[in-house]
């Protein structure tokens, strides 16, 4: 009798304090644990519908089933902060090995985390390699919820005010993350919002593909959106963000040299550094523009390499100008990673 009680009682202490992974769903892609039977149908039923969807969306066309199906283990709380981490292996420029984990409200699982992940197979599927970190995660944030993407929209302008911004040249050749991790997704979101802004998603693609084939990120620029240089994209792009990022207000460039109606009473014109990875490589960019006292931009990348030193841009000597404001930094999202996993190649991805 005391035997079959002290089992009992045993037992229901492992009931009491094990994890609620008592539910799982198959579809033909996913596999979903997840704390009930009904969240984990919802769950995998979410993935499947936006591995079609935004396959179509991003490519023109659904993708095959995988060889193996992509396991997701779903951690559901209406406190939980949210977010995910894909972890995947490419073989032959095939992903395989597939885990996926995303964590958050039921909401922001369904609208926002879920998506994200998803999207990320969808393009590990379609390039077969490791994308610069900037259009994967950018790329990626476009599909969440618009409450998130409002964050990183307001988080990008606290970035560059303080000079958190990363020059194109680097940011575009990244395929790893930089210790500054969180105003590569701010920055990445918008740059790939602007640009899907003036001809979509499909031409995104073509042009990452572009990229990823000739490693000449400028030559892609120049062909699928007519900028000249990544600088002349860069200044665009920062004149953009000033004037509010508006998707009505991103039409492809008509000069490298950009001009407003009020010129700022400090300078005439705005150097900003050369954005090619050698200063011999390309000159630099003037430009002309009027900053509102509510979006002062100051970018990392408006330094200038000259021969003997550095001279900061009249972004950065502007910003410096001013009385500072105090700012609370964005609170970190939930760490959790995703690898970007080759033969040769691995890095921490997914906030």
């Amino acid at each position: 009798m005391d035997a079959r009680v002290r089992v009992l009682g045993a037992l229901t202490l492992f009931v009491v304090m094990s994890p609620t992974w008592a539910a799982s769903s198959r579809t033909r892609n996913f596999v979903v644990t997840a704390p009930t039977p009904q969240l984990a149908t919802e769950i995998a039923a979410a993935a499947e519908r936006f591995r079609h969807d935004l396959a179509i969306e991003w490519l023109g066309n659904a993708l095959p089933d995988w060889r193996e199906p992509c396991p997701i283990v779903a951690h559901v709380a209406p406190n939980l902060g949210a977010g995910g981490r894909t972890s995947f292996i490419f073989r032959d420029r095939i992903p395989q090995s597939w885990d996926m984990e995303i964590q958050g409200s039921r909401e922001r699982v369904l609208d926002s985390v879920l998506p994200h992940e998803v999207t990320h197979t969808i393009f590990a599927t379609c390039f077969g390699r490791p994308l610069p970190r900037w259009a994967d995660e950018g790329a990626c944030t476009t599909v969440e919820h618009h409450s998130e993407r409002l964050k990183q929209e307001k988080w990008l302008v606290q970035f560059l005010k303080t000079r958190r911004g990363i020059p194109f040249n680097q940011m575009f050749t990244m395929t790893e993350y930089p210790g500054d991790i969180l105003p590569l997704y701010s920055q990445g979101y918008s740059v790939a919002r602007f640009l899907i802004s003036q001809g979509g998603k499909p031409k995104f693609i073509q042009f990452v593909g572009a990229g990823l084939d000739t490693s000449n990120w400028a030559s892609a620029v120049r062909k699928f959106y007519g900028f000249q240089s990544l600088g002349s994209l860069q200044l665009t792009w920062v004149d953009w963000v000033i004037a509010g990022s508006k998707d009505h207000l991103a039409n492809p460039p008509t000069d490298t040299v950009l001009a407003s109606a009020q010129e700022p009473q400090e300078a005439s014109t705005t150097t900003v550094a050369p954005i090619s990875s050698s200063p011999s490589e390309a000159p630099p960019i003037a430009a002309k523009t009027t900053l509102t006292s509510d979006t002062q931009v100051a970018l990392v990348a408006n330094r200038q390499d000259r021969t003997s030193g550095k001279q900061r841009s009249w972004y950065a000597r502007r910003q410096n100008s001013l009385t500072p404001k105090t700012q609370l930094e964005p609170s970190r999202p939930l760490p959790m990673r995703e690898r970007w996993t080759s033969t040769t190649t691995r890095a921490n991805n997914r906030m």
